[in-house]
This record gives structure tokens, sequence and C-alpha cells, in this order.
């Protein structure tokens, strides 16, 4: 039974940390959609600040927005300035190394959506 349970909890512990290990630092192409529908494309550039955390900035429209993150169970959790706003996003990180998730700020509201595309 004991060696059972550990090769369940091996599986489960693999299964868990295999997302996080495709994420890296680099540059992304991003594809988005705004609370309002509209869709944009940028890039991304990911640079990895510490063991779990990361700095973000966005390059979309011709204006850069930066952010922080911390990574946790395959989520990225950023929250982000851009102008004289913030807000906060959230994304899965795929096996694949694509990230994908939900946006807010407070300007605009409502909540978007992003992938993220390694380049």
């Amino acid at each position: 039974m004991k060696t059972v349970t550990l090769a369940a909890a091996a599986i489960l512990t693999l299964t868990l940390t295999l997302p996080a290990q495709a994420q890296r630092s680099g540059a992304y192409a991003v594809e988005g959609t705004a609370a309002d529908g509209t869709r944009y494309q940028g890039a991304v550039q990911l640079q990895t600040t510490g063991p779990e955390t990361w700095r973000v900035t966005w390059r979309i429209g011709g204006e850069t927005v930066t952010g922080i993150g911390i990574m946790a169970n395959g989520v990225l959790s950023v929250g982000y300035a851009q102008a004289r706003d913030v807000g906060v996003a959230w994304y899965q990180v795929g096996a694949d190394g694509v990230l994908a998730g939900r946006w807010t700020s407070g300007r605009e509201g409502g909540v978007g959506t992003e992938r993220w595309l390694p380049r």
C-alpha cells in the first residue's frame, strides 16, 4: 500500500510541476481580446527575478505596460501599471509553454483574455 501511495504522490507531483518547468524567461507573442471585444496583438517580455517571481513587460499598440508576477501551482499572477491605472491578470501555464489567462484594469473594468505564445 505504501508503494502505491508513494507512486501516486510522485505522479501527482510530476503532473503539478510540469507546466511551471515549461515556463521560461524570454519573448512571447501576445493575442488578446479586451472586455469590449476588441482584439489586439503585441509582444511580452518575461524575465525571472527569483525562484517564483517574474518581471513582465508588454508592448501593445505602441504602449509599454510593466508588471510583476508570482508563480504558484502552474499559475502566473501579475499586477501591472498602465499609465495612471493598475490591473491584475492570471495565466495558466501549459506544458507547451503557452500561457492563457484573464485580466482586468481599473481604467476599463470588465475582463479580457490573453494568450502568450513562446517565440
